[in-house]
């Protein structure tokens, strides 16, 4: 099976996740894990780009848009870097920009995401 074709099963498994472990950690399983890398995937994948739509489909039977919404304002935010917790202050500069530059890409992902999850029905 494709990888692009496992989104399915993922969902049927975020309803499991939901009733053993609560609506963050499906939330957190589906959207900002699962969705948000299978956008990352379709940047260069043709398959999991036709995908997106009967994907988006689906976690919308799932969630509740509001609920999609809230969860998107705090996804993949990560924390910042303490420089203390380094010997070298040149060591402490290279990993702070490098969690720049991973943040950023996260945060385009995560933008991404809100434009797919919460974008008008009507339109």
């Amino acid at each position: 099976m494709r990888p692009c074709k496992i989104w399915p099963k993922q969902c049927d498994a975020t309803k499991t996740i939901e009733a053993e472990f609560g609506m963050d950690q499906a939330l957190d399983y589906l959207i900002g894990e699962k969705f948000i890398n299978f956008l990352d995937a379709a940047e260069t994948d043709a398959e999991f780009r036709e995908e997106i739509p009967a994907f988006v489909a689906q976690i919308k039977e799932i969630f509740d848009r509001w609920r999609l919404a809230e969860y998107l304002e705090t996804a993949r935010q990560t924390e910042l870097i303490n420089p203390e917790d380094y010997d070298d202050p040149e060591d402490a500069e290279m990993e702070r920009q490098l969690e720049l530059r991973k943040s950023a890409a996260e945060l385009l992902l995560v933008e991404r995401a809100k434009e797919w999850l919460l974008e008008d029905d009507a339109t």
